[in-house]
Order: structure tokens, then C-alpha cells, then sequence
């Protein structure tokens, strides 16, 4: 799981539609994802694990996630935030627990379960009081995720989730593309005929 966070880490904009199967409309839109992978000395993680009264020397580490417009700058609001610590299996460090201070169905502290299949697909499996979420995610390549999910109560599921989810560059990453662009424009045609044969 620690690995899967790390190649998580950074902004994502999140392409999404919604499939409500009771009587709302469906949806789709676009927001980010702001991935933030910490170590477990990190404060947080002892105070999730209190909150759930597990042993924080059985974590390792975890994330802070953040839902956020792409059409507005500066909207990063805690309200629409997550604090996930991975609990590992130490006999199988492919599944194991996590611990999240908000649910995403129910706005409370709860545990999931995951695992890993062997072709690198993370099933998410969390159970509320009233119904169960279930969540698979992986790696197109990386610099494309693929996300699906559906919410299930006694009578049957009631919504389904499809993401598709691009890396967005950093500041670095566009200084090194313009950087790149304009040493290309500055040089001589042989220069630049020399490069893109590289």
C-alpha cells in the first residue's frame, strides 16, 4: 500500500459520472485529487488510530487526500478532505486495513479492508452501519488511474462511481516542458533536427 500511495502522490483531475439506480438523476463532472502520501511519525496517525482504538506500531504510514474544483484556485478545503493510515497484514502485506477519520459514505471514523490482486488491482472494501462501499482502483500507466465503486444497502445497490483520473503536471514539470521548448525554438535547425532523432 505504501508504494500505491507513493505512485498516487500529487494532483489528479478526476473525470467522473455517477449512476444513481434509486429515483435521483445521474451525474458526471470534473474536480482534483490531491494525493499526499506521510511516514508514520506523522501526528495524525496517532490520533486515527485512537479514534479506532488501534495500536499505532501495527501502521505504516498513509495519506491525506483533498477534493477540490479545477475551476477555482485556492479551494482546498478540510471539509472535503481525508486522513487514510494503512494498517498492513504482516504475514501478507498485499491486503490489510485502513483507517480513515471520515467515511465517504458516512461522514464518521471507520475501517476497511484491502487487498492487492496479483496484476496490481487494489480492492477497498468498507461496511457502514446501513450498507457496504466497495472500491477498485489501479494504474492505467502512471500517469492515468481508473477508479469504480458502487454503494450497496439490504435492498440491493443503490449507486455506482466511474473515474478515469489524469496526473496533472507541477509547477517543475511545466518549467521543465517550457525549458525544453524554448531551448529547441533557440537552436539552429541541425540542432533541433539532431534532438528529435534522439
Amino acid at each position: 500500500m505504501a508504494a500505491f500511495f507513493e505512485a498516487s502522490r500529487g494532483t489528479w483531475m478526476i473525470r467522473r459520472v455517477v449512476h444513481h439506480l434509486d429515483s435521483q438523476d445521474d451525474e458526471s463532472g470534473d474536480s482534483n485529487l490531491i494525493i499526499e502520501p506521510f511516514e508514520n511519525d506523522d501526528p495524525v496517525v496517532e490520533k486515527v488510530c485512537d479514534a479506532l482504538s488501534v495500536k499505532h506500531q501495527d501502521t505504516a504510514g498513509g495519506a491525506r487526500f483533498w477534493w477540490e474544483s479545477n475551476l477555482m484556485q485556492e479551494t482546498r478545503n478540510d471539509d472535503y478532505a481525508a486522513v487514510v493510515v494503512n494498517a498492513p497484514n504482516p504475514q501478507d502485506p498485499s491486503t490489510g486495513f485502513l483507517l480513515r477519520d471520515v467515511g465517504y459514505v458516512e461522514k464518521k471514523s471507520v475501517v476497511s479492508t484491502y487487498n492487492f490482486t496479483d496484476d496490481g488491482i487494489l480492492t477497498i472494501k468498507t461496511r457502514y452501519d446501513t450498507n457496504v462501499g466497495i472500491e477498485r482502483c489501479w494504474f492505467v500507466n502512471d500517469q492515468i488511474r481508473m477508479r469504480v465503486s458502487s454503494v450497496q444497502f439490504l435492498n440491493g445497490v443503490a449507486m455506482t462511481t466511474y473515474c478515469t483520473e489524469f496526473r496533472c503536471p507541477t509547477e517543475a514539470d511545466l518549467a521543465a516542458i517550457s525549458a525544453e521548448a524554448r531551448a529547441q525554438a533557440d537552436a539552429p535547425p541541425s540542432s533541433v533536427a539532431e534532438l528529435n532523432r534522439v
